[in-house]
């Protein structure tokens, strides 16, 4: 007896922790906003997933159609964040990467296209770190 009426206080400490409404009791905060429309960002990241799937599942089609939308992105005015010289390289050997990815893909050379996958999250990383660089230097 004692055990049950200590399972049934920890599920009822779970429950309250989780959010769920004991009757009478107002949520404690409000619905969260409606998100904002995907950015261009998201976009990439999303598409970088999906290219991630597509090479894991050895799916090449689908991987350069994933890539062609990764160089779509990176045409758009929203892609250009910054003027500097750095920026628009990165973002030039982002799309060479991209590029390389739909080739080998077309040609059925898995290895080829993951490793222009790897080259792709390199260079987001390189990207990133250089728009911190960036902020820092103009506060």
């Amino acid at each position: 007896m004692k055990r049950l009426l200590s399972l049934g206080l920890l599920v009822f400490c779970c429950l309250a922790q989780s959010g769920v409404q004991v009757a009478g009791q107002q949520p404690a905060t409000p619905a969260p906003p409606k998100p904002l429309p995907k950015g261009v960002m998201q976009q990439k990241l999303e598409s970088c997933q999906k290219l991630l799937e597509a090479l894991s599942l050895n799916d090449l089609p689908k991987a350069a159609d994933c890539a062609q939308d990764l160089i779509i992105l990176s045409q758009k005015a929203e892609w250009k964040v910054v003027a500097t010289p750095r920026y628009k390289e990165l973002s030039n050997e982002f799309r060479a990467a991209a590029e390389q990815v739909v080739n080998q893909s077309k040609a059925k050379n898995a290895d080829g296209a993951a490793l222009g996958y790897l080259d792709i999250s390199m260079l987001c990383f390189k990207c990133h770190k250089h728009m911190r660089e960036v902020r820092m230097a103009s506060r």
